[in-house]
């Protein structure tokens, strides 16, 4: 019988849940003793990521693989510190925030302010506070205010606004915990030149490319008028909504349309959004501009046809907009 065979399947199951990781209590409390996981290890069926913790490379095939990545380095700090919290930006990935960094350090902070040694690439934070935690299964995370404070200093404005704009549209950030966190970041090293971008952050943004696109926008003088607005016809029939758009009066808008592979997959959402497009399009009141992410990378290709299309139109901006 080979050693794959003689690993328990709720040992995987606990794996798929850890992003593929477990540590050695996981493995005694399933039976796996020391002799099968050093062969494991020795075969490279199973890698040896840090003291105690394996990486089984059984992963949730419904995760994106950037957020398996981002998974694992928390679940790396949370099993190699055993009776540990998960903070800032290991707390952000497990909390479900999106526009993080691909890769970031494992974050871990022990009840009290505990010190202990940061190593494995693990660091432990001591944060003498009082910190407000909660379970994600298995997994205990600061709430997402306090994440969200102690994560700020670690990004630049981009990254955190889409960040931001991720906690507060998917909700689990409210206006309160938005309040908040605000307030707990004051003061913190590193956020004097950043507690100004609380106010760059947008709740309606659906995508950290379409928050990057609007900090773009805004910084070269073109803030859009409105976000993820419904667009209707004349007879009041639904032609779709835009991501940005800049009204240009007479009921005309610019539209601007932020497409990416990590948001619009697949087949049929591609001819979802053709169809929609053509409805925008054909309605004879829309123009309309798409970019993917990789087009943000040069801000002066993305802003300057932007730019060329509302000084064509006339565009000024606080516009009195129509009703929905």
């Amino acid at each position: 019988m080979t050693v794959e065979k003689k690993v328990p399947g709720v040992l995987e199951d606990v794996a798929r849940r850890q992003a593929g990781l477990v540590n050695i209590a996981q493995c005694e409390r399933a039976g796996l003793g020391v002799d099968v996981r050093r062969r494991l290890v020795g075969s490279g069926t199973w890698s040896r990521l840090a003291q105690g913790v394996f990486d089984t490379s059984v992963t949730d095939p419904a995760l994106h693989s950037f957020d398996v990545a981002r998974h694992r380095i928390a679940w790396k700090g949370l099993l190699a510190v055993r009776g540990s919290a998960a903070v800032s930006l290991s707390a952000l990935a497990l909390l479900g925030a999106q526009g993080l960094p691909r890769t970031f350090d494992a974050e871990v902070s022990l009840p009290g302010g505990v010190h202990r040694r940061s190593r494995n690439g693990v660091v432990v934070r001591q944060y003498e506070f009082a910190m407000s935690t909660r379970l994600i299964g298995d997994a205990r995370v600061v709430t997402p205010d306090w994440a969200l404070a102690q994560a700020l200093p670690r990004l630049d404005r981009h990254t955190a606004v889409a960040v931001m704009d991720s906690l507060r549209h998917q909700a689990i950030l409210d206006d309160a915990g938005f309040a908040r966190a605000r307030e707990l970041a004051r003061g913190r090293r590193g956020m004097a030149s950043r507690h100004e971008w609380f106010g760059d952050s947008d709740a309606r943004a659906e995508s950290p490319p379409e928050s990057h696109a609007r900090i773009v926008c805004a910084d070269a003088g073109l803030r859009p008028d409105d976000l993820q607005r419904d667009v209707v016809s004349d007879d009041g029939e639904f032609l779709g909504r835009g991501d940005l758009l800049w009204y240009l009066g007479g009921g005309r808008w610019l539209v601007v349309e932020i497409d990416g592979a990590r948001y619009h997959t697949g087949e049929d959402a591609m001819r979802r959004d053709n169809l929609r497009q053509n409805r925008m399009i054909g309605d004879g009141r829309i123009t309309m501009l798409r970019f993917f992410p990789d087009d943000l990378r040069s801000v002066r290709h993305v802003t300057s046809r932007i730019a060329a299309i509302l000084r064509q139109e006339s565009w000024r901006p606080n516009r009195p907009l129509p009703a929905r």
